[in-house]
């Protein structure tokens, strides 16, 4: 005789491609083919009992919602991946702080470079170079203190003239002359693509990318 909960179990206790294959195989109508198959083909002398007939209505039922509630845990998954590439894409034209030590710069535009002094506030000067390593600007530095402080560059360079668009690098050094170890650098960067790999989505500024994770900040530009 034909087991029909014995069929649904084997067809369903599987990997979730085989789940919703044998969800597609077994349709309430094909069930039902299946159950009526089953009580006719039963044999006479032993029919089968209410109790047997009821459960096994009662186990198809059970398996019918969990495939229904697999289904839409699954459109609810495939939903927030939409909306969260669709909130990435919105980035693009934005400018996001991470740490680190690089900023786009925009040809006659300024642009926040941020840097967080521990302990005395030593840093009296900050050092601009392009991605050559040549420096373009010098500049003093002046009220800073303990914790977070910012300076505004103007994209200028030393003798007044603006600088080409691009990506830039700035370092800190002390009243000593030398480079400052005791401080947390933010880079500024804009955000001119996203990279969508797999399950992992990154930000694209020129050549460099950016992970989610390490975001500080969000800035409208």
């Amino acid at each position: 005789m034909i087991d029909v909960v014995s069929y649904l179990n084997n067809g369903l206790s599987t990997s979730p491609n085989e789940t919703k294959k044998a969800s597609d195989e077994m349709s309430k109508d094909a069930f039902m083919q299946l159950l009526v198959a089953q009580m006719s083909n039963q044999n006479p002398l032993e029919p089968m009992e209410n109790t047997e007939f009821i459960g096994q209505l009662a186990q198809f039922s059970a398996l019918e919602q969990q495939q229904n509630i697999a289904a839409g845990i699954e459109l609810l998954a495939l939903t927030q991946t939409a909306a969260t590439n669709s909130q990435m894409v919105n980035l693009i034209g934005k400018r996001v702080v991470v740490p680190g030590s690089e900023f786009s710069l925009e040809q006659d535009k300024s642009v926040e470079l941020r840097f967080d002094l521990k302990g005395e506030a030593s840093a009296s000067e900050i050092i601009i170079t392009d991605e050559n390593g040549v420096i373009v600007r010098k500049a003093d530095l002046e009220d800073l203190k303990t914790g977070m402080n910012k300076y505004q560059f103007d994209g200028k360079d030393n003798d007044g003239n603006s600088l080409d668009s691009g990506t830039y690098f700035y370092a800190l050094k002390t009243k000593d002359g030398e480079l400052m170890k005791d401080v947390t650098q933010y880079a500024n960067y804009l955000v001119d693509s996203v990279k969508f790999d797999g399950s992992a989505i990154l930000l694209k500024s020129d050549d460099f990318s950016i992970d989610l994770g390490d975001i500080t900040e969000v800035i409208g530009n």
